[in-house]
């Protein structure tokens, strides 16, 4: 029955005078991505045209309709559809996406990561589709508000208005509204004359309202007054009676403009025509029309209706095909024994099959972006990337420039063009370190990597790509995705941003699209129990705990989803090592107040000129004897490659004949002995340090002006860091 309310619904929207047209949005894609039909798109698209026939023969006028394809339209255009959705995203918290997530009748508790992907995505469509009027049922309200506050937010001028229709009640008692588990909670277009009187005689039908009571923990009789926010939010107006016959009457029989229903009544028992349903309601309450009267007139009224299109299905041959078609589906639709031996679907974009990444990788993410592009987020990065090479030397690497992530969470004001400038930045100094430390011994770390853009890799195959999103999404729990109850701190707040969740899958889908041997992320904490080899834990994750909440998510997934045999050979679990510490190139202890911050005087940028060589490292935190923190120590040992044995580099300490004169160390270790022992004094340490900063700085600024990228990027990130320090001080 809802067939015929759609087509009453388009045809008063597309009636002369309104000048527009109607646009169905056939949710084919979303069908498939729900593995609907078994995930058999072709099987979907069909039941998309049965169902544009059935709209048809129940008298829907098409002259000003048009039929959009899901499937079509976001794959052929996945450039524009998805920066949309991740700059919805981005503009709303949890908070506020969990209210829509009301209506589709869950608990805040039990919320799959999916179930807020959802409402994210269909107010997507609605700018997607460039809709000037959003008409969809009430149950989808708070979701078309979204898009309205998404226009605030955006300072977008004009809004969609929200024309919802109201939603049929089931015809048993207490349906707010039909069930397609249950056959019997409505009347469908495809039912016969008799499956309607069955459905329709059998249906609930009450003559008065009924008073729910409740006990309140004192035991006393209370009103239920905890009525579901869901359930309240499906009907426009106050209805206490719910009667489902008498919706039926005044929303399909005499919705459309100048229809009449005929109904028996005890004053008139040949028949009283109504053209208005206001007196129908109070013939009926006043018992005038008994619930035998009125489930008779219903009855005849609906068979009416419905006869045209059990007619088009009979005699029009492209209609009765797809009929046929789809009593094929249904009777092949019970479960059959399940095959162990049948590997379960994995869709995923594939860049190894691609030719985008090499098989077998090291696989590392970049972090994400900011204004302020340090020298500590390239060598953190370089850190991760020659974490591999202890094991493997001839190991391919992959970084992965997370701009799409970048994007939902809003960083850099989610600027495509800053993100990119970031990149730029991170890339040359990161090319600078790796050839300061490698580059004179041919072992250069980066000539072995693959650098990537995340929106370039998704693009290839966008589908497969969000599909596998959504999958991590339906697994896990929004509270998991969140952090919550892992252990692992205390997780995300409701009052964050919901990109943050949609980040987080977005990793897990990553990991799939590269298929790693192995991957290296951030650590969080460290077991005991766990072998740390120069700052690095390794650890394979084949059930023990996580050290991070993206670990975590990794190593559920693959566990629950890709234990099958036929795909763990494909997809192994790869290795994950967390990066627990490498170089700490701090200037200067933590602040806990800004007022006594100077300007980038905690740490060096990755655009810093050489003279800050000299000049922030005189500032540097230096306290003698102070070996616990002394980062003039930490940055003499990394960039003068010291290693623990002595096998590595050697750093020259030039002094006085007074202090001891000239001294070399080749560990680490001793510099921190002198140190301590009050032998080796914070300016000669200064001194040495500040040479070797120097050297280092002139390095990457020489890299950063050889690229071009690099150089604009360095004014772009300045220009906006001027910006935003003019907006604080308003």
């Amino acid at each position: 029955a809802q067939g015929l309310l759609k087509s009453v619904n388009v045809n008063k929207c597309t009636s002369p005078g309104t000048h527009s047209t109607f646009c169905f949005w056939v949710a084919d894609w979303f069908a498939l991505m729900n593995d609907k039909m078994g995930g058999d798109l072709s099987k979907i698209v069909t039941v998309g045209k049965y169902l544009i026939e059935v709209w048809k023969a129940a008298g829907m006028d098409l002259t000003n309709v048009e039929f959009r394809w899901a499937s079509e339209e976001i794959t052929s255009n996945a450039h524009v559809y998805w920066p949309i959705m991740l700059d919805v995203a981005r503009r709303f918290n949890v908070t506020r996406i969990k209210k829509c997530c009301q209506i589709m009748g869950r608990l805040e508790g039990s919320l799959t990561a999916a179930q807020v992907l959802y409402p994210l995505m269909q107010c997507t469509d609605v700018f997607f589709l460039k809709a000037d009027i959003c008409q969809l049922g009430v149950d989808q309200r708070k979701v078309n508000m979204l898009a309205r506050e998404y226009c605030d937010a955006a300072k977008k001028r004009f809004k969609p208005v929200i024309l919802s229709h109201h939603m049929l009640y089931g015809l048993k008692e207490g349906q707010e509204k039909m069930s397609k588990s249950d056959p019997d909670s409505a009347v469908f277009m495809e039912d016969t004359v008799e499956d309607v009187e069955r459905k329709i005689q059998r249906a609930y039908c009450p003559t008065s309202v009924k008073v729910e009571v409740m006990e309140d923990d004192g035991g006393e009789m209370a009103s239920n007054e905890n009525t579901d926010a869901g359930k309240e939010s499906m009907h426009l107006t106050a209805d206490n009676l719910k009667n489902p016959i008498l919706d039926y009457v005044k929303h399909i029989v005499l919705s459309p403009p100048g229809a009449t229903f005929a109904c028996a009544t005890a004053a008139s028992p040949d028949g009283k025509t109504y053209d208005n349903y206001a007196a129908v309601e109070e013939d009926f309450l006043s018992g005038d029309i008994t619930p035998e009267h009125l489930k008779r007139a219903l009855i005849d009224a609906l068979n009416e209706l419905l006869q045209p299109v059990r007619d088009h299905f009979t005699n029009d041959d492209t209609a009765r095909g797809l009929l046929e078609e789809i009593r094929e589906f249904k009777r092949n639709a019970a479960p059959a024994a399940s095959n162990e031996d049948d590997a379960p679907k994995a869709p995923r974009l594939d860049l190894v099959g691609a030719g985008v990444v090499p098989a077998g990788s090291h696989l590392v993410f970049a972090p994400l972006p900011n204004s302020n592009p340090t020298l500590q987020s390239a060598a953190d990065l370089l850190a991760k990337l020659e974490a591999v090479a202890r094991d493997d030397d001839d190991a391919p690497g992959v970084l992965v420039l997370l701009d799409w992530t970048a994007r939902v969470n809003g960083v850099l004001d989610a600027d495509t063009k800053l993100i990119a400038a970031y990149h730029s930045v991170l890339l040359s100094s990161l090319r600078a370190l790796d050839e300061h430390f490698h580059g004179e011994d041919g072992k250069s770390v980066m000539k072995n990597v693959t650098v990537i853009t995340q929106s370039e890799a998704i693009l290839k195959d966008p589908s497969n790509y969000w599909i596998s999103v959504i999958n991590a999404g339906r697994h896990f729990t929004l509270d998991a995705v969140m952090g919550i109850g892992l252990g692992l701190g205390e997780g995300m707040k409701d009052s964050e941003g919901v990109g943050k969740v949609i980040g987080r899958l977005m990793m897990v889908a990553d990991v799939l699209a590269v298929n790693p041997k192995s991957i290296a992320l951030d650590a969080t904490t460290v077991d005991n129990e766990e072998e740390v080899v120069d700052g690095v834990a390794s650890m394979k994750l084949d059930g023990e705990e996580a050290e991070s909440v993206e670990a975590h998510l990794i190593q559920q997934f693959y566990s629950a989803k890709l234990s099958h045999p036929a795909l763990t050979s494909a997809l192994p679990l790869p290795q994950i090592t967390h990066v627990t510490s490498g170089p700490k190139l701090a200037l200067q202890p933590t602040r806990e107040s800004d007022a006594h911050k100077m300007e980038s005087d905690e740490y060096f940028l990755a655009d810093d000129p050489k003279v800050h060589g000299k000049s922030k490292v005189k500032k540097a935190f230096c306290e003698p004897g102070n070996v616990g923190f002394c980062p003039p120590i930490e940055l003499l040992a990394y960039f003068g490659g010291l290693s623990g044995d002595g096998s590595g580099g050697e750093v020259k300490i030039s002094r006085s004949p007074d202090n001891g004169g000239d001294v070399i160390y080749a560990t680490k270790s001793a510099i921190l002995a002198d140190f301590e022992a009050g032998t080796l004094h914070p300016g000669d340490l200064k001194g040495a340090v500040s040479a070797v900063m120097v050297g280092m700085l002139t390095r990457m600024s020489a890299g950063i002006k050889a690229d071009g990228e690099a150089a604009k990027g360095v004014k772009a990130l300045k220009a906006f860091e001027k910006k935003m320090a003019k907006q604080k001080k308003k």
